[in-house]
């Protein structure tokens, strides 16, 4: 995690949270890869107040996980 800090903002501040999803195959997070998100904070004016990276990786999926869903019960249909 990166974050650079700009200014600073007050207590009745209005901000705006924004964040971009970049990097490997972002359509499809099975994979390996890593990917990036970039954030911003900002006061509504558009004066920057902080900026931060942040760099994942998702978890390997579990493929042994038939023999526990087989034993999860399922509600009955109601009519």
């Amino acid at each position: 995690m990166t974050l650079e800090y700009r200014r600073e903002c007050g207590r009745n501040s209005v901000l705006d949270s924004l964040s971009d999803l970049s990097g490997a195959d972002v359509g499809n997070l099975a994979d390996d890869g890593f990917f990036e998100c970039k954030h911003l904070l900002r006061l509504d004016d558009g004066a920057e107040i902080v900026r931060g990276r942040t760099e994942w990786r998702p978890k390997p999926l579990n493929r042994n996980f038939g023999h526990v869903l087989s034993q999860v019960p399922v509600p009955a249909e109601s009519t």
